[in-house]
C-alpha cells in the first residue's frame, strides 16, 4: 500500500524532498508530470507526483495514477498557496485543508456562481450530491496514516481556481462568498479524484502570497517553499 505525495510543481517537490533530506530516503529522480515514482519516506511506502499546475493538469495526472496503480492508501497534496487572512495565516505559515471549494463550477451571472445552477452534481458523495465542496478530515493524517500532524498548524477552507485572484475586489468577492482562508489551482480536483475511487485525502500547504496582490512586498515564495519543507520533515517524522 502506498501514500500518493503530489505537488503541482517540480519547485514544490524538490522543496519537499529538501525537507526529507535526512530524515527519509528519496528513491528516485523527480517524477515527470503525471507519473508517479515510488520512493520510501522514512520507511513509509510512497508514490511521488507532480501533476503540473492547475485543475486541468490535477485531474489528468492524477486519474493516470490512481488508473495505473493498485494498492494506493490515499492522496495527500503538499505545496504553496495564498492566503486570505494573514492574520490567521501569515506568509510562511501552514494550513490543513479542512475542505475545498470550486467557485467557478456551476452557472455564471451578475452575483456569482450558482453550483447548483446547471443541476448537475460533479459526483456523488457519502453525504450527497457534490456540486462546488468537498470536505476533508486533516485527522486522517494521524488517524489513518500515522503521520505527525504539524505543529502551530491552521484548519481552513481551501478554494480552487484555475485563475487566480489578481485584484482586491476578487479577493474580497471569494472571501464574501466562500470564507476560504487559502486559494490554490489543484486541490478541489485531486480530493475530487480521491472521492471517485473512495481514497482519503489531505491537503497541507504554506502561505506565499496575499490573495487579490501582486505587489512584490505581498510575495515570499521562496520562503514558504523552505517552510514546506520543514512542514514535509514535521509530517514524516519517525514515531
Amino acid at each position: 500500500m502506498s501514500l500518493v505525495i503530489a505537488t503541482a510543481t517540480t519547485r514544490e517537490m524538490k522543496a519537499v524532498l529538501t525537507g526529507f533530506n535526512g530524515r527519509g530516503r528519496v528513491g528516485c529522480a523527480l517524477p515527470a508530470p503525471g507519473e508517479a515514482c515510488p520512493s520510501p519516506v522514512n520507511g513509509r511506502n510512497c508514490l511521488l507526483v507532480v501533476t503540473g499546475v492547475g485543475p486541468v493538469n490535477a485531474a489528468l495526472s492524477m486519474g493516470r495514477v490512481l488508473g495505473a496503480h493498485r494498492g494506493v492508501r490515499g492522496v495527500l497534496n503538499l505545496g504553496v498557496a495564498g492566503t486570505f487572512d494573514v492574520l490567521r495565516a501569515p506568509l510562511g505559515s501552514a494550513v490543513l485543508a479542512s475542505a475545498e471549494v470550486w467557485p467557478e463550477y456551476g452557472l455564471a451571472g451578475d452575483h456569482g456562481v450558482d453550483p447548483r445552477g446547471i443541476a448537475f452534481p460533479q459526483a456523488e458523495g457519502p453525504a450527497g450530491p457534490v456540486w462546488d465542496r468537498i470536505d476533508i478530515a486533516p485527522e486522517v493524517l494521524s488517524g489513518q496514516w500515522h503521520l505527525s500532524l504539524p505543529a502551530g498548524a491552521r484548519s481552513g477552507v481551501s478554494l480552487t481556481v484555475a485563475g487566480v485572484s489578481g485584484t482586491p475586489g476578487r479577493a474580497d468577492a471569494m472571501r464574501r462568498r466562500h470564507a476560504p482562508l487559502m486559494e490554490n489551482m489543484e486541490g478541489f480536483a485531486l480530493a475530487l479524484a480521491c472521492l471517485r475511487h473512495g481514497l482519503p485525502f489531505a491537503e497541507a500547504r504554506t502561505m506565499s502570497n496575499i490573495v487579490g496582490s501582486r505587489a512584490a512586498e505581498d510575495w515570499a515564495l521562496e520562503g514558504a517553499l523552505d517552510a514546506l519543507g520543514v512542514l514535509a520533515r514535521e509530517l514524516f517524522l519517525t514515531d
